[in-house]
């Protein structure tokens, strides 16, 4: 039976080990004090899934990527990739990633153009001779970059580095893709469209993505599925809409009204089912309107108040349900574990 898993890990683990002063002895001594980036950690990525990885710094994130991809051995545990073995296969896992940390202008030659650049890595990872401009041009359309083909790597704009680093990560056309914070110090338009592009190539490749990040919204808006990384270990793992109800306890409504008294108010806290009523202001709302945040047990009470406006002759401007965001959600399971 083939398997289904693109990236799995079992128990994998990575323990890093560092001296602290101890500031209470007289002369201070120096203990070894060690430390588990990454603790008996176990998941899996199907084929073809977009995974986002969130957490905050020093959560492993980075770690687990540099595991995966050969650059750190474990010290516990085990992690395919591709069906290969990280310890035992390591040069069949290299085969099937391309990886991209945040740093990715490393390693190009600024006095090379960006064809050039790609040629000389070509020829590392091995693209055959004879498919190897084809394959430099169509990554480089691939990223955007097909009109800065000849432009000098040093009058690259930042944006256009971290395309280029993206065409590089391309080029053996790897079944699996390890992008660790692709879009750190992009500005908002580089961003989006490095986002799109990735969720446009795993839509038309069917390729496996591991995508790391600190910009919650962002992996919400193109990854099928987020786990939640903390002291290397996932603490929560599902698709953004289930996070988002993993916290979602009661609901929430934003209401706009007009000339409606302190009293009215007080008397629609008293409703059956209402836990609790704010005033929220909102830039939007004129001097004689009010915006309260309505908390309700559930749904099932949402009658009930709009037939209270209606018997208090109450003017109704605005509706809406207020959905806990993915941030929301972050901080409540970071903060609950």
């Amino acid at each position: 039976m083939q398997n289904e898993n693109a990236i799995q890990t079992i128990n994998l683990t990575k323990t890093f080990k560092s001296k602290s002063h101890d500031s209470r002895a007289r002369f201070f001594s120096r203990n070894t004090v060690s430390v588990n980036a990454i603790d008996n950690l176990s998941f899996e990525i199907k084929k073809g899934e977009l995974f986002g990885l969130l957490g905050p710094n020093g959560a492993g994130k980075t770690t687990l990527v540099k595991m995966l991809c050969t650059i750190l051995p474990p010290d516990g545990g085990s992690a395919f990739i591709n069906g290969y073995d990280i310890v035992k296969e390591p040069m069949k896992v290299k085969r099937s990633l391309g990886t991209l940390f945040s740093v990715g202008e490393r390693g190009f030659f600024w006095r090379l153009n960006g064809y050039r650049n790609l040629e000389f890595f070509a020829a590392i990872y091995n693209v055959p001779r004879q498919k190897r401009q084809a394959r430099i041009m169509e990554v480089l359309k691939l990223v955007g970059l097909e009109n800065s083909v000849f432009e000098l790597y040093q009058k690259y704009s930042g944006g256009m580095k971290r395309k280029l680093s993206l065409a590089r990560t391309l080029l053996p056309d790897p079944p699996v893709l390890l992008l660790d914070e692709p879009t750190a110090g992009l500005d908002v338009i580089s961003s989006r469209n490095l986002r799109d592009f990735i969720r446009k190539t795993v839509e038309e490749t069917g390729k496996t993505v591991l995508y790391t990040t600190h910009y919650i919204e962002e992996a919400a808006q193109i990854c099928t599925k987020i786990g939640i990384l903390k002291q290397g270990k996932i603490i929560a793992c599902d698709t953004p809409e289930a996070l988002r109800d993993k916290i979602k306890k009661d609901e929430l409504i934003y209401l706009i009204l007009e000339e409606i008294t302190h009293a009215q108010i007080e008397k629609m806290r008293s409703i059956q089912g209402v836990i609790d009523i704010t005033e929220k202001i909102d830039q939007d709302i004129t001097p004689n309107q009010k915006g309260l945040c309505v908390q309700l047990q559930n749904v099932d009470q949402l009658p009930l108040i709009f037939g209270f406006l209606f018997e208090q002759k109450i003017k109704f401007v605005n509706f809406r349900r207020e959905e806990p965001s993915l941030e929301d959600a972050f901080i409540e399971l970071t903060r609950k574990v």
